[in-house]
């Protein structure tokens, strides 16, 4: 059934009215505050229509008469429509009755974009002198938005001319703009068929998307916000046919649309359009009616169906609100922890509280915390992160558990749209970006440097980690797997309690509205110092997780790493899925992931290569020019690095760009180096089994056989071995069907054991179960025995005596391993088989093929 139509006269208020309510003259520009918008000290949501193309009018302007234009404007304002999108350059006129009645205006440039526009001088000309035009223009008005440099280039042209060279043009184009009018923003709207343009030299991000499916809307939504990064995304086209589907349909699709974009984390968006009044080519266009209104202006169901969603906030439109808990855990944070307070204290959440664990700071922390008497203060002696967390899960009254750290500040609809996503994904954990504020150009600086801390993800919505700054959880899955690890004291902790979720069946998602502001280390010696520390974190988590890091160290990541922070020297070409015939309505770029072999000259191994090298020297020169090279290399890999790093444009410079590579050149050494370190001199012996006092009279075997008559089978026994290695930590990596051997116990940063095992039938229940045990030597310890073993060799050409010394030394230094490796391997036989004779298993004589007549007892 349609709504009655309502007069345009009867909706207007009166005139007097309306001069009251008209917004002040707003002279300050729009402005990019991370994802969103603002103007002057207040956040601005784009909250928009499209407006025209008309028929020209008796100027020739392809705009309504000025009286038609004010009636039109106090029409938007009385649904809350604060913006409007228009297709031509508007005239003075129209700019300045904008300007009065506080009416934001985003103009789309035209130009012949639809042609081959590379192919002709006199088109890029006037391409160039449209976008001119329209930013001389606009400079004086303080409701110009922003400049659209162009609006969807077909993909047909783009693939023609080759998707550098159309990026190379829009960016002349935007550097146009802005030498016209250096405040006002630069942006493009593109479209699915050319979503893989790299446009980052814009201001922010605008997509025109046709979608009727709420849920596919909702999910491209999801993939833009990522493709976007820390940049404000803006819906610049939505709309439905109202000859084809009806008024009330599009009215249900614009408030629902619009809805999962606000709960998205979308800057704004422009519905199309405002009116059935449209023309385009020189001709009305009377087969479609997109408009909210018809072209008499008489209200359609959706114009007051947009009201509500306009007149709402993130909050108000999450369906369930959950109470939470936020835990700020600080040590000696004092210098951000105030503005840290001061912006939870703004979110715009219906219920939660803050928690905020001070682990023994020794600055004005406690002063701080005694100004904000809302907030939950719990001090304690320096414990560490972990703990912290901990005694802030254990305070907490939510059942939603969100942390951030004292040196962020959140977003005012952050708490939203993590407790949306949360709740619509039935996901355990949920995290967000973290988006470093302007702090000058050398925390900038910093910021582009690898190793910051990001978010991992496996899909649109699947995470393989979320920053520890940016996290949320459900109570009862953090208190399943008994909250975070006391091991991790500085950092760590959330990689882990990441990994754990997932190993014991959850999930973890991502809400990409849901961000904070992350101030970086302010100087180069802090952020080293902040490596260092992720550094012993990776060892420590290496020993815990085994199965995730590599022979080096090196963290294998299942999923895509995201974030402005470098990942990697990226040498391979992209490549770009465009159906056949380039007609593919969503073409997807494919990108080349980074090259991990070329990152080989930045690593700690290479550089002690180059040592070694450069020691050979003393007796071979020409190994001086070959330690000259690889430094050479090495060099040249953190400048490269530098070359790629992000940078916003006010900080860019020669200077900027040196200081990155030595980051770059630095980074992984002290990274490296403190990883090492702790793998080597600081690693904690695993927990000694408990379980021995079932047998103590029991002996080291290295082959063992258990018979059964229906206690226990081979996968059970071996489940319940993982579980047991697992609580009382031991490394442990399971076989993932690739190996010849069951589990994996590292132990020891030298050695490991391999369990193998093998079940025989004898008859009904009855079954022998043979368990075998090899120790093998480490990655790390080869790779050691390889680098001792060309030192020997050099320092043997050096001098006899002081090769034999260093042999000697690294000998008994692995005889000493090698001992370590066996006493602790012997711990771990002893615990499984402690363990299977706790469970009724008979242990047996190995030699035997058939079932025991007399099991050893």
């Amino acid at each position: 059934m349609e709504q009655t139509a309502v007069s345009p006269q009867a909706l207007m208020p009166d005139r007097d009215e309306t001069e009251r309510a008209r917004p002040p003259i707003v002279q300050a520009r729009l402005r990019v505050d991370g994802k969103y918008f603002a103007r002057g000290s207040h956040n601005l949501r784009i909250k928009g229509v499209t407006y025209g193309p008309f028929a020209p009018n008796t100027q020739g302007e392809q705009f309504p008469a000025p009286e038609r234009v004010g009636d039109d404007f106090a029409l938007m304002q009385a649904i809350g429509i604060n913006a409007i999108r228009t297709y031509h350059l508007p005239p003075d006129w129209f700019l300045d009755l904008a300007d009065e009645q506080g009416m934001g205006v985003f103009v789309d440039v035209p130009w012949a974009k639809h042609l081959c526009f590379l192919d002709s001088a006199s088109a890029q000309a006037d391409a160039r002198a449209a976008i001119a035009q329209a930013a001389q223009r606009g400079a004086s008005h303080p409701c110009l938005l922003a400049y659209s440099i162009g609006n969807e280039i077909p993909p047909n042209i783009v693939r023609w001319h080759g998707a550098r060279r159309v990026e190379r043009f829009l960016k002349e184009l935007g550097d146009v703009a802005r030498q016209a009018d250096p405040h006002g923003l630069v942006t493009y709207a593109n479209f699915p068929p050319t979503e893989y343009l790299d446009l980052s030299f814009l201001d922010f991000v605008t997509f025109n998307v046709y979608l009727h499916d709420r849920e596919a809307f909702r999910r491209y939504l999801l993939r833009l916000q990522h493709l976007v990064g820390d940049k404000p995304l803006l819906m610049g086209e939505l709309g439905m046919d109202t000859l084809r589907h009806g008024e009330m349909e599009q009215a249900r699709f614009l408030a629902g649309h619009l809805r999962e974009g606000l709960l998205c984390g979308l800057a704004g968006a422009f519905v199309f359009s405002w009116t059935d009044d449209w023309h385009t080519g020189g001709h009305p266009i009377e087969d479609w009616a997109f408009g909210i209104t018809h072209a008499d202006r008489l209200p359609k169901a959706s114009y007051h169906a947009l009201r509500d969603v306009f007149a709402s906030s993130p909050a108000l439109l999450v369906e369930n609100t959950p109470r939470v808990s936020v835990v700020v855990c600080t040590y000696n944070g004092g210098a951000t922890l105030e503005q840290c307070l001061h912006s939870l204290q703004a979110l715009d959440y219906p219920d939660y509280e803050v928690i905020v664990v001070d682990d023994g700071s020794t600055d004005n922390t406690r002063a701080i915390l005694e100004r904000f008497p809302d907030v939950r203060a719990i001090h304690q002696p320096n414990r560490g992160l972990s703990i912290a967390r901990n005694v802030g899960l254990r305070a907490a009254t939510g059942s939603i558990i969100a942390y951030t750290d004292s040196d962020c500040f959140v977003d005012r609809d952050w708490l939203t749209h993590l407790v949306y996503q949360l709740e619509r994904s039935g996901a355990a954990a949920v995290g967000g970006p973290n988006l470093t504020p302007p702090d000058g150009w050398l925390a900038a600086c910093v910021a582009a440097a690898p190793g910051q801390p990001t978010h991992v993800l496996e899909s649109d919505q699947v995470a393989e980690h979320i920053p520890g700054c940016n996290m949320a959880f459900r109570r009862e899955a953090l208190e399943a797997i008994n909250g975070f690890d006391p091991e991790y004291r500085k950092a760590g902790d959330d990689v882990d309690v990441c990994w754990r979720l997932q190993q014991a069946g959850y999930w973890i998602t991502i809400a990409p509205g849901a961000f904070v502001w992350h101030h970086r280390r302010q100087n180069p010696r802090a952020f080293l110092r902040q490596q260092a520390g992720y550094g012993e974190a990776e060892a420590l988590l290496q020993f815990k997780h085994p199965d995730r890091f590599n022979a080096r160290g090196d963290g294998k990541w299942r999923g895509v790493l995201y974030g402005p922070s470098l990942q990697g020297l990226r040498l391979g070409r992209d490549m770009i899925y465009r159906g056949t015939f380039g007609c593919g309505l969503f073409q997807t770029m494919y990108q080349a992931g980074p090259a991990h072999w070329a990152m080989l000259p930045g690593t700690l191994e290479w550089h002690l290569v180059f040592g070694l090298v450069g020691l050979a020297g003393f007796f071979w020169w020409p190994a001086w020019i070959i330690a000259a090279v690889m430094v050479g290399l090495s060099v040249s890999v953190a400048t490269l690095l530098a070359s790629q790093a992000s940078l916003p444009a006010e900080h860019e410079g020669v200077g900027a760009r040196l200081l990155i590579a030595g980051l770059c050149y630095a980074q992984p050494l002290v990274r490296s180096w403190s990883r090492y370190r702790t793998r080597l001199f600081s690693y904690r012996a695993p927990e000694t089994s408990p379980a021995e006092g079932h047998r103590p009279g029991g002996t080291t075997r290295w082959k063992v056989a258990y018979w059964s008559e229906g206690t226990c089978e081979r996968t059970e026994l071996l489940g319940l071995f993982i579980a047991f290695l697992v609580e009382h930590r031991w490394g442990t990596t399971i076989d993932s069907g690739w190996s010849s051997w069951d589990v994996e116990i590292h132990y020891h940063p030298w050695t490991l054991l391999q369990v193998y095992s093998t079940e025989e039938n004898h008859g009904g229940d009855r079954r022998l179960i043979r368990v075998r045990y090899r120790m093998r030597l480490t990655e790390l310890a080869r790779v050691v025995g390889v680098l001792a073993g060309a030192a020997v060799l050099v320092l043997t050409g050096l001098h006899p005596l002081l090769g034999g010394a260093a042999a000697s030394f690294f000998g008994l230094s692995a005889v000493a391993a090698w001992w370590r490796g066996r006493r602790l391997a012997a711990q771990a036989i002893r615990g499984f088989d402690s363990l299977a004779c706790s469970m009724g298993l008979v242990p047996c004589a190995t030699d035997s093929q058939s079932a025991p007549a007399n099991p050893e007892v």
